[in-house]
């Protein structure tokens, strides 16, 4: 009957599940043969999805699609915390316990950039990234880290004025903001001078998933009086070495769909 015939969206995710489940990619002729669907149809629907950026597809004559990086990042967005935080605090703890800084992890909301995990020194002065801690999106390094690498409506609606002067450091200007992102995207890390806390400055880079971009960071802080005693570069080279420790973890995730039989 016409009335037991899936509705488009319900082919468009049935197409967007079984790509999802196989490992290796399916091409056109596989898709129509799992789905049930006619094979014009089929390639209509891929079609979108791939335009939509759901699917990816290589360049052979017979197409293998695979999940789009769109798609991906939307999984990434809903992926299980624990395992997440479970990694990050692996790398955390080793990086606390290397340099004595308060080490930790944010990610992407909608409406904000939280702390997921964090790791503090056994010793010396502990500073206040908790995780569940909101960070502000024009001030905090971890922040400015992840919305420099993010689509323009999301800068703007993170940004929208008026920004909260925290310090007399702390940059208000949105026409500034986003000159530093820039400079972040350019520079591959982002910086926290006493724009939060008069004596706190924090270092961070962004973690690159190739299945999702940007959607977490990593950050280290501490007192401007001992950070500022060893060069940036070594901060630096330190986190983005973690950073991509972590994108290898949290890629794992989107690596470990099973291949259909």
């Amino acid at each position: 009957m016409a009335g037991d015939r899936p509705g488009p969206i319900e082919r468009y995710l049935q197409i967007l599940e079984i790509v999802a489940a196989s490992a290796r990619g399916l091409t056109l002729t596989d898709i129509a043969a799992l789905t049930g669907l006619p094979k014009a149809t089929a390639h209509r629907l891929t079609r979108s999805l791939v335009e939509a950026g759901a699917l990816a597809t290589d360049d052979t004559w017979y197409k293998t699609f695979r999940v789009g990086d769109r798609m991906w990042r939307m999984l990434q967005l809903g992926a299980n915390p624990n395992t997440v935080e479970s990694f990050s605090q692996i790398v955390l703890d080793e990086l606390a316990a290397r340099f004595h800084e308060t080490c930790y992890v944010v990610r992407l909301g909608r409406d904000n950039v939280r702390s997921i995990a964090r790791s503090a020194p056994d010793q010396g002065h502990r500073l206040h990234v908790l995780p569940g801690e909101v960070l502000p999106p024009h001030a905090a390094a971890s922040a400015k880290a992840i919305l420099a690498f993010q689509p323009t409506d999301v800068i703007d609606r993170f940004l929208a004025e008026p920004l909260e002067k925290l310090t007399s450091r702390t940059v208000t200007s949105v026409t500034a903001v986003r000159d530093e992102l820039a400079e972040i995207r350019r520079l591959d890390y982002a910086v926290c001078d006493r724009e939060i806390d008069d004596n706190v400055m924090a270092y961070a880079c962004p973690i690159h998933l190739k299945s999702a971009g940007v959607i977490y960071s990593l950050g280290l802080t501490g007192p401007c009086t001992r950070l500022s005693q060893h060069p940036r570069e070594m901060w630096i080279e330190a986190l983005h070495d973690a950073a991509r420790r972590l994108a290898v973890m949290f890629d794992t995730q989107s690596d470990s769909a099973p291949a259909l039989a």
